[in-house]
């Protein structure tokens, strides 16, 4: 939780993106002039920078605009995994006055061409690498952002007004360091929550099921003095299992009351094959209180789909009409719209065979798994498909059965069910037990049981795991004696890595 509130800080000191994105009129060529100085030909400007800026400033076109970074900055963090590190400002164009929600900004002027606004967007936080010798670059190049709007330039034939003197000071107004709450909803909806599902996102899932979603926000706006009226009760999270495996979450946000607020999130993964989307419930303002449907992708490039109801929770049929809205979303990202509520949150599954693995085919049960073939296995009705690392037949081996319903709460069967039936079975001469909410194994983390029990004088340990894969739960068994598991937990590896469904 710590780290993934450092990187969604990080991501406030971004770029917000206006809602104007006139990219023909920003496309650009630069050069070096005569003093050393970079200048950006742009199709209506032309903006000059600080001599001593050369060599340490990049561009990069982007969503909305192109920004400007310290490159010693930009490239400490990219090499940390943190993108955006190093803003300095972004130029941006706007037809209408979209830009003055932005927290931070410079007016540069109104081209009567175009009749478009042209503006610099500011940092709202402190995106400069925490080193020394860097630290202090970027503070000398902020102190100069001032002589880059004084030295932009308006070609002749736009009939442009340039602005006379900077203004980003007296924009600076929410008294919070220049984030408003209005600007940190966007920021955290639009881009801080998607920017980290897209890169990790069953880690994302995974933060969001045991911590929520509200704690997430809450974090992001303490850390960075936003006043907020919300309670732990306007967020809530709802799992789904598509019937082909894939994971949706559906996250009710508190109600919006500025387009393009949102009333609802979702985030779509498909462990097995790495897929993963994410969608919106926007309100739109425009012809009354409505709502739309829309998409982000990895780019943050934003799509709108259809048209969306907004839903009151206090109907009486507000459940059933989440479930539909989420169906709705499981197509559109190419899933199956049978949907099962729970199921744990998977991480990637390996999909390259291991070329020293023989593939087993468990017909009676439709799937297919993998194990050492120098192991021997069969198949036996009510059991499963039983793979044994010494002799058939006996301890050592690893059990796969795949059952004919899905578990919504695998993790809680387990203590109320196979617990008691573990106590019931072998009584005394079970000696010890541990329930593991996430058991790390075959690249996923499963919910399992772990006991310990005596046969005479032999100790016993089986684990026993629970993975809902579709429409249907598929348990893992692991049996050997105490202290020699290590070829029975490698062979349990194996066929978790190797379960396919067919």
């Amino acid at each position: 939780m710590k780290r993934l509130t450092a990187l969604l800080l990080a991501l406030l000191a971004l770029a917000l993106p206006a809602l104007a994105e006139p990219m023909a009129l920003l496309d650009y060529t630069d050069d070096i002039l005569e003093d050393g100085s970079p200048i950006y030909y742009f199709q209506e400007l032309s903006l000059k920078l600080p001599a001593d800026w050369r060599g340490k400033v990049m561009a990069m076109p982007g969503e909305g605009g192109v920004r400007f970074y310290q490159i010693a900055s930009h490239e400490k963090y990219a090499a940390e995994g943190v993108d955006g590190g190093g803003f300095l400002f972004m130029l941006g164009a706007s037809v209408n006055g979209s830009f003055s929600q932005l927290p931070r900004f410079e007016y540069l002027g109104f081209s009567e061409a175009s009749a478009m606004n042209y503006y610099l967007q500011l940092p709202t936080d402190y995106p400069a690498y925490l080193e020394e010798g860097i630290q202090a670059e970027y503070d000398a190049m902020c102190e100069q952002i001032d002589d880059v709007v004084r030295n932009v330039e308006f070609y002749p034939g736009t009939g442009a007004e340039k602005a006379d003197a900077p203004q980003a000071k007296a924009q600076d107004a929410s008294g919070s360091g220049g984030v408003t709450l209005t600007r940190a909803r966007y920021h955290f909806e639009q881009s801080a929550l998607p920017r980290y599902f897209y890169d990790d996102p069953a880690n994302m899932l995974q933060v969001l099921e045991e911590s929520g979603t509200y704690r997430l926000w809450c974090s992001l706006a303490d850390e960075n003095g936003v006043e907020y009226p919300y309670q732990a009760g306007d967020y809530a999270e709802h799992v789904y299992t598509t019937a082909d495996g894939a994971t949706v979450m559906q996250i009710e946000m508190p109600r919006p009351e500025e387009t393009p607020q949102c009333y609802r999130v979702y985030m779509v993964y498909a462990p097995a094959t790495g897929d993963a989307a994410y969608y919106t419930v926007e309100y739109d303002g425009l012809l009354g209180e409505s709502a739309l449907l829309c998409g982000r992708s990895k780019a943050l490039e934003h799509t709108v789909y259809d048209g969306a109801a907004v839903l009151d929770r206090a109907d009486g049929g507000y459940g059933d009409a989440l479930l539909a809205e989420a169906q709705q979303v499981a197509a559109l990202a190419g899933f199956s719209p049978s949907l099962t509520a729970g199921g744990a949150v998977q991480a990637p599954v390996d999909t390259e065979p291991d070329g020293d693995l023989a593939v087993i085919a468990c017909d009676e049960q439709g799937f297919t798994t993998m194990a050492d073939p120098a192991y021997s296995w069969d198949y036996q009705e009510g059991t499963g498909l039983s793979i044994y690392t010494q002799n058939a037949g006996k301890i050592p081996y690893v059990i796969v059965f795949r059952s004919e319903d899905l578990l919504g709460e695998p993790y809680e069967y387990i203590q109320e069910q196979y617990t008691p039936h573990m106590r019931n079975k072998y009584g005394e001469a079970l000696a010890d037990v541990q329930e593991i909410e996430r058991y790390e194994i075959g690249g996923k983390q499963l919910p399992a049981g772990l006991y310990s029990y005596y046969v005479g004088d032999t100790l016993v340990d089986m684990l026993r795991l629970m993975d809902s894969t579709g429409s249907r739960t598929v348990s893992y068994t692991a049996k050997f004696i105490h202290g020699e598991g290590d070829a029975t937990m490698a062979a349990l590896d194996a066929a978790i890595r190797g379960f396919r469904a067919e």
